[in-house]
């Protein structure tokens, strides 16, 4: 791969391992002359990945979601875990002890991408900006109140009352989703799945059906809210987008997956 502009995003460090990770980081790119850009998670924006060949996230899984909601074309992603002994680092491919050897590969073409599929959201017509590389999360406004809503899908409209629903890629079936009781995808599925989250069944509300389930890339799942406000959330660290009820708010498969930078078909 050429190289000539690098954006480096990184978690400010709070460890003397995770400040050793980005030194590492940096003084490879310095070591093979290469320009780059470094810029914390909280100071993202769209501008700073415009025209980069690589974009390097060094951090733990939440730097690394904050980084792909930027990404919006066919740039590749190298996450670096900046301390494995206490992040999990499911979307990292690399680490203080092998970067510079995973980097020069990076440099020799000796190294695969992987795509990685997103979800889109949309609040009556209004597109949302971030995809969802996780999942998107739909729920009243206060998280601790009932959500009371219609569930749409497959041509069916059924009332529910929940905690929530969560919708997810099939790298995010390995996250919140499964914590939450949903179901593991193959990382390169093009299906994606959905959950009800504490589904309530009392005196007069009937059993919810459609509570968990695998959608196929073509297809879409609808939320209406019956009364209150709710909001739409993103990798569960996008801003909240709030919506109120009768909008109706839908996700679907994007067309624009993620690609990581990888290095051995086993694993990311």
């Amino acid at each position: 791969m050429q190289l000539k502009n690098i954006l480096v995003v990184y978690t400010k460090p709070l460890s003397k391992e995770e400040k050793s990770t980005l030194e590492i980081v940096k003084n490879t790119l310095k070591k093979y002359k290469i320009s780059y850009i470094l810029s914390k998670r909280e100071k993202l924006n769209k501008k700073l990945f415009q025209n980069k060949d690589l974009v390097i996230s060094v951090g733990g899984d939440g730097t690394f979601l904050r980084t792909s909601h930027f990404i919006f074309d066919k740039t590749p992603v190298l996450g670096v875990n900046s301390d494995p002994k206490y992040k999990e680092g499911f979307f990292m491919t690399a680490a203080k002890k092998d970067f510079k050897r995973k980097f020069k590969r990076i440099l020799n073409n000796d190294y695969k991408t992987k795509k990685l599929q997103r979800l889109e959201a949309y609040i009556g017509n209004k597109k949302i900006s971030e995809l969802a590389l996780n999942e998107f999360y739909i729920a009243s406004k206060k998280q601790h109140h009932t959500a009371r809503y219609f569930l749409l899908l497959r041509w069916k409209k059924e009332k529910q009352k929940s905690s929530g629903v969560l919708v997810s890629t099939a790298a995010g079936s390995n996250a919140w989703i499964k914590s939450a009781g949903g179901k593991i995808l193959p990382l390169n599925s093009n299906k994606f799945e959905y959950l009800v989250r504490e589904p309530y069944c009392g005196k007069v509300s009937a059993k919810s059906y459609l509570v968990n389930g695998i959608l196929s890339k073509n297809e879409r799942i609808g939320v209406i809210f019956e009364v209150g406000n709710g909001i739409l959330i993103a990798d569960s660290l996008s801003r909240e987008h709030k919506f109120k009820a009768r909008q109706k708010v839908m996700v679907k498969m994007s067309k624009k997956p993620l690609y990581l930078v990888s290095f051995d078909d086993k694993n990311l």
